[in-house]
């Protein structure tokens, strides 16, 4: 079996991150769970992927009989997430771990969280979760059974710096709206109709930023009327945009908050317009 080296590693930044991971590589020895928190786009599922590969010294995952990933982009169901767990059941087949990762786990309802947390609570010695979430809609009960390592945004210089071993050429305007993500820095600089989207997505939400209490109000019945996901990514660009702001301006936390709490809203289904409501009322 090949050994993958420790210290070198194909994503880019997160060195913090990787100092804690290759200690646990150099002694072989793991929590049974972990949580990579931070925002989307930001490199989690590329490092977790990157972490099983080292754990099972393989390059290749994808036909590993001891790797699994999750990846729904929408709700996850309980019967979806028992379905998955039941894999971690069996010993494993070729190395000392079996690795399970479960993207977007900030997507777990009710009911799928606590058949997770029953599987951390019982984990087996050989088995090692990773959970990736780009939200705090986790219960705090699975939280604490998890080694918990948070992935920060990038700052401008790392930004250049990716950008320049990406062979990125981006404008200013494109770096600030990546909100110190790769990924979406790298999407906004090759897609422009998504740019352009953006960019008016930002632009309206300053403007309502400006707006008195009745002209937001008098807004609602528009944003009621899109779609439920294309509504739900309108506000998460906003609290993304807000999140990256919070250094200029401490206080426009509150602000995070009632972003946060209409998206969990909207994730619930309930009414749009009362959740807008609620929502301009606090912005």
């Amino acid at each position: 079996m090949e050994t993958l080296a420790t210290e070198i590693w194909q994503t880019f930044g997160h060195g913090n991150v990787k100092s804690i991971l290759n200690k646990q590589l150099e002694a072989n020895r793991f929590p049974h769970a972990y949580l990579f928190a931070g925002p989307g786009g930001i490199g989690k599922k590329t490092l977790a992927l990157e972490f099983a590969q080292k754990v099972l010294a393989t390059r290749v995952l994808t036909t590993h009989p001891d790797f699994a990933i999750l990846d729904e982009p929408g709700e996850i169901i309980m019967e979806t997430i028992l379905d998955f767990i039941s894999r971690l059941s069996f010993k494993p087949f070729l190395a000392k771990y079996k690795i399970a990762i479960i993207n977007n786990a900030q997507n777990l309802n009710v009911k799928s969280s606590n058949a997770l947390l029953k599987t951390l609570e019982e984990a087996s010695p050989s088995s090692i979760i990773i959970l990736l979430a780009d939200t705090s809609r986790l219960l705090p009960t699975i939280v604490s059974r998890c080694q918990v390592l948070n992935f920060s945004p990038f700052s401008k210089n790392q930004l250049d710096e990716f950008a320049k071993s990406a062979s990125l050429k981006v404008s200013e305007s494109v770096q600030d709206l990546s909100f110190g993500s790769p990924a979406r820095l790298k999407r906004l600089s090759q897609d422009k109709d998504f740019f352009i989207s953006e960019e008016k997505i930002v632009e309206n939400y300053k403007n309502f930023l400006k707006m008195r209490l009745g002209e937001k109000l008098m807004s609602i019945r528009d944003l009621a009327e899109m779609e439920t996901e294309d509504l739900a990514a309108s506000i998460t660009t906003w609290l993304c945009w807000q999140i990256f702001h919070l250094n200029e301006n401490p206080q426009a936390f509150t602000k995070v908050r009632a972003l946060s709490d209409s998206l969990e809203s909207l994730h619930q289904n309930q009414n749009k317009k009362l959740v807008l409501q609620g929502l301009l009322l606090k912005i």
